[in-house]
């Protein structure tokens, strides 16, 4: 999975328990509605269903609090993976360019009427890879 679709999932994640938290406040207003309508020998069933309705709204917020948590952790092993990629493929895309270089000096070298032996010593590479360079160029 790439990182724009964790970040999707965190944030449907986190619409989902909003909207659950907006549910429960309307509940909270209905309930708020229901008190002034009735008269107050119903109190207890109210305060009841008020702590209810916060036990809810606690476990709600910790599994808010955990997913967040473990998303976030999720998007920091991401991005640590991300820059390892990225490292790695700079250190090849520079051996490219310095094993370039060195193929360049090589069939410069070899235009200036070196033998392959004598570019071998003084670039300190094979013969065989010098040969090699050589016969790729023609």
């Amino acid at each position: 999975m790439n990182l724009s679709l964790f970040l999707i999932l965190l944030f449907l994640l986190v619409g989902i328990n909003y909207l659950i938290i907006f549910y429960l406040i309307s509940k909270i207003n209905r309930l708020n509605k229901f008190i002034y309508k009735n008269n107050l020998n119903e109190l207890p069933l109210i305060i009841e269903q008020l702590k209810e309705l916060i036990i809810e709204s606690e476990r709600v917020s910790e599994n808010l609090d955990t997913e967040i948590t473990r998303k976030e952790n999720l998007l920091e092993d991401l991005s640590v993976l991300v820059d390892e990629k990225l490292n790695k493929y700079a250190s090849i895309t520079s051996t490219n360019k310095e094993e370039k270089k060195l193929s360049e000096k090589i069939k410069d070298l070899y235009n200036k009427g070196l033998s392959p032996i004598e570019i071998a010593k003084e670039l300190c590479v094979s013969v065989t890879e010098v040969n090699l360079v050589i016969k790729m160029k023609q």
